[in-house]
């Protein structure tokens, strides 16, 4: 089974909540931009959130962090894939550029070396599945980065720069940040891979179990997306499981997976029912997040 052939389908419609959260991720224009991921407008958290999180102005960071924390996403992965945007940034979303799904597949492309993924043919889902990856691991990577800066008191950068996180060549595997080197890193990334399929299928029976009818529909939409019967059956399985939050955070290995399992969840439910925002907060506690990581990463991704 090729996660990342599931993982892109989930991204590309299979999961609603995925493409309005993708859509405020990379803002309106460009990364960074107004109504940007840290653009402190559309899709910036406000002053109150989930877990009494810190007041701060609109798009502020707890701890007087500023909304707007510069180039982000993509100016760390082109740093670690070459030029992804030919040096003009990243494309329009809602503009000249394409959609957030042609983002991701460019993106899986560039730092899989057009495999789309480790086990994948570069086509379709796969490579937007390891776009998704990509995404996942640079944010929580960010995340951690920043919640390591303000709890030691030093400043965020403000409004130009990208951070420069302090990720060893092994995390940035795991990350998706590079194309793994040998067959025992491969093994971690389609393991990581899974895991966050996994815990986006729980993330969506937080408010009750998956219904048959969007079970089928999303299988349905698998199966447009060409992704296989064994994968489709994978799929099915999960979603008749009962939750699972305890098994899936004891197969987390270090705090970047967590980070990006969680960036993961988010994108997986619309976060309006109290029994959502209860089921983020509880795996947040297991997972043993920092409250200043949550915070960054529910104003990445457009969660009051």
């Amino acid at each position: 089974m090729n996660p990342f052939d599931v993982l892109g389908s989930l991204m590309q419609g299979g999961m609603r909540p995925s493409g309005g959260r993708l859509e405020r991720t990379f803002g309106n224009q460009v990364l960074g931009g107004p109504g940007g991921m840290y653009g402190g407008g559309p899709g910036a958290m406000p002053g109150k959130g989930p877990g009494g999180m810190p007041p701060g102005g609109p798009g502020a960071m707890p701890g007087g962090m500023p909304g707007n924390l510069g180039g982000g996403v993509f100016d760390m992965l082109s740093k670690m894939a070459g030029s992804i945007f030919g040096g003009g940034g990243a494309p329009g979303v809602s503009g000249s550029g394409g959609s957030p799904f042609d983002i991701l597949k460019t993106i899986g492309g560039a730092i899989f070396g057009g495999s789309g993924g480790p086990a994948g043919s570069g086509a379709g889902p796969s490579a937007a599945g390891a776009g998704a990856m990509s995404i996942f691991g640079t944010l929580a990577a960010q995340a951690i980065e920043y919640a390591k800066q303000m709890m030691s008191g030093a400043s965020a950068q403000g409004g130009a720069g990208t951070p420069q996180l302090n990720i060893d060549d092994a995390m940035a595997v795991i990350a998706g940040m590079r194309k793994p080197a040998n067959a025992e890193e491969e093994r971690q990334v389609l393991d990581v891979a899974t895991l966050t399929i996994r815990a986006m299928i729980n993330a969506a029976k937080a408010d009750g179990r998956i219904d048959e009818q969007e079970a089928q529909r999303l299988v349905g939409k698998m199966q447009e997306d060409g992704v296989t019967d064994e994968e489709r059956k994978f799929v099915m399985d999960e979603m008749r499981k009962p939750m699972e939050t305890e098994a899936i955070v004891r197969a987390v290995p270090n705090q970047q997976v967590a980070a990006q399992i969680y960036t993961a969840s988010l994108m997986a439910i619309e976060v309006d029912t109290d029994a959502e925002r209860r089921y983020l907060q509880d795996l947040a506690a297991k997972l043993g997040m920092d409250q200043p990581v949550v915070a960054y990463l529910h104003q990445a991704v457009g969660v009051a």
